[in-house]
């Protein structure tokens, strides 16, 4: 008899072992399942932002939400614009042209944190560290807008204010931008050349250099310049290269690289042999100012970390529940062991009596 009972209570304790088993199997894989789905769905709703093959900057997405970490702030001072009507930030990246988020969305509207100033929280435009944009901010009331800031994620936390000067637009020369720059950071207005051969901003991109500046203006903006700005090829040349710091030595060089035919003559040039120290450099500019994380300010503005605003979203729970089934595994298994070996010695004591 006694036989009987200890098979039966040692098959009764095996069957509960590997239902317990299997029940800890399905709950691990329902919560792996759904941290997985979590993390497909933020993906979803993440922005992605691309450039087509012809150039035309392709969006999808950017309508979407994007969850915020509080910050990656951005400010700008509107005591002098006194724009009334919200105020949008508006950011593109300056070496591809590509929109973070479209022009207009309802999405780049900034808050009014206090007074004159607004603010905006950017971690949901995917600002990389070590990478250089431009913002513009604009009045979708007015339809005014500034000139193009040169930015990166040390600009966090920082305040753009207006210089007082107005900028020529580079691609309509009618038209004019008020100039900001940071109250922190070195990085200052896009420096670029305009349609007509004129110099404007001050902070040359950290992709290209002023001799860049100078090749592509006499391939793409030559003709143009050619046509409304009122001066011949040498004064033309003389002056745009001047105003980038360029020697008659690079501006020879340029019209070469840049294959056009010019009336420009180095003989009759009035500039110097050689470019100023640094115009050859890619990202340098007046101001001394950085494009990269190395040159943090010292007011401690760049306290972010610009590693974008997705990746921390990704931290799943799928561990701790796993962590947490095979525990409750272990209680069963010695569960049943208890009551195993409870049934066996009053069984014993049974048979004995």
């Amino acid at each position: 008899m006694f036989k009987k009972i200890l098979s039966l209570a040692l098959v009764a304790m095996l069957l509960m072992s590997v239902c317990a088993v299997s029940f800890s199997a399905a709950q691990v894989e329902v919560a792996a399942d759904g941290a997985d789905k979590a993390v497909a769905e933020q993906g979803a709703n993440g922005d992605v932002v691309s450039q087509g093959a012809d150039g035309d900057v392709v969006s999808q997405g950017a309508e979407s939400d994007v969850a915020s970490t509080g910050a990656d702030v951005i400010k700008y001072d509107n005591s002098q614009t006194k724009w009334s009507g919200n105020i949008q930030f508006y950011i593109y990246d300056v070496e591809t042209g590509v929109e973070l988020l479209p022009w207009g969305s309802k999405k780049l509207n900034g808050e009014n944190e206090s007074g004159d100033i607004w603010s905006k929280d950017v971690s949901g435009y995917g600002i990389e560290s070590g990478k250089q944009y431009s913002i513009i901010f604009y009045n979708p009331e007015t339809k005014a807008q500034t000139y193009d800031l040169m930015m990166d994620s040390n600009c966090f936390g920082d305040t753009a204010v207006l210089t007082g000067n107005e900028i020529e637009n580079p691609v309509d020369s009618t038209q004019k931008t008020k100039e900001t720059k940071w109250t922190n950071s070195s990085l200052g207005s896009r420096m670029q050349v305009t349609s007509i051969g004129n110099v404007v901003g001050v902070t040359c991109p950290s992709f290209t250099s002023k001799y860049d500046m100078m090749v592509s203006f006499l391939k793409d903006k030559l003709d143009n310049a050619r046509t409304y700005s009122g001066k011949d090829d040498q004064k033309l040349l003389d002056d745009t290269a001047a105003a980038l710091g360029l020697g008659k030595n690079d501006v020879e060089k340029a019209i070469s690289e840049a294959g056009v035919t010019t009336e420009w003559s180095k003989d009759a040039s009035s500039l110097d042999a050689e470019s100023k120290p640094g115009s050859n450099d890619k990202g340098n500019d007046p101001s001394g100012g950085g494009s990269s994380d190395d040159k943090k300010s010292d007011n401690g503005s760049g306290s972010g970390s610009g590693s974008g605003s997705g990746s921390s979203s990704k931290s799943g729970s799928a561990s701790n529940t796993q962590t947490g089934q095979t525990e409750t595994v272990l209680f069963i298994m010695l569960g049943v062991m208890v009551a195993a070996a409870g049934v066996i010695f009053f069984a014993r004591k049974k048979e004995r009596t």
